[in-house]
């Protein structure tokens, strides 16, 4: 994780008035907190080839209503953009960008997979941080 992606999210979020801590001890794959929320921060540089993240299953353990992915695009060598993606929408399987790998015989190879294509772009709208910051001032 770049620190210009962390000082990037952070920026984002005080812009809109809340407060982001690090997240001192507790749960793995939590990085920081806003309030009572965790967040789970991943950068992705749209500048390289790959177009997807995976995120290991026991780096975000339980996914629950209180479990946010910060999800920082990369474009041109520099964050651009903030999706907070509560983490129970990953178990959505109706859409083409949460992808479920699950590695029965290496579990520990399990992931989330987030993919990012120029048509997903628009679906993952609703998780820009515009629109997700009511949600964290709950």
């Amino acid at each position: 994780m770049s620190s210009l992606s962390i000082e990037f999210l952070k920026s984002e979020l005080q812009n809109n008035h809340l407060e982001i801590t690090a997240k001192t001890d507790g749960r793995e794959g939590v990085d920081f907190l806003i309030g009572n929320h965790q967040i789970y921060v991943q950068s992705l540089d749209l500048d390289t080839v790959k177009q997807s993240i995976k995120i290991p299953k026991q780096n975000l353990g339980v996914l629950n209503d209180n479990l946010f992915i910060a999800l920082v695009l990369i474009i041109e060598n520099e964050p651009r953009i903030v999706y907070l993606i509560p983490s129970k929408d990953l178990q959505d399987s109706n859409n083409n960008f949460f992808v479920n790998n699950e590695v029965s015989l290496m579990p520990s190879l399990s992931n989330w997979e987030i993919k990012i294509s120029s048509k997903s772009i628009e679906e993952l709208e609703k998780y820009t941080l515009k629109n997700m910051i009511d949600k964290l001032k709950v």
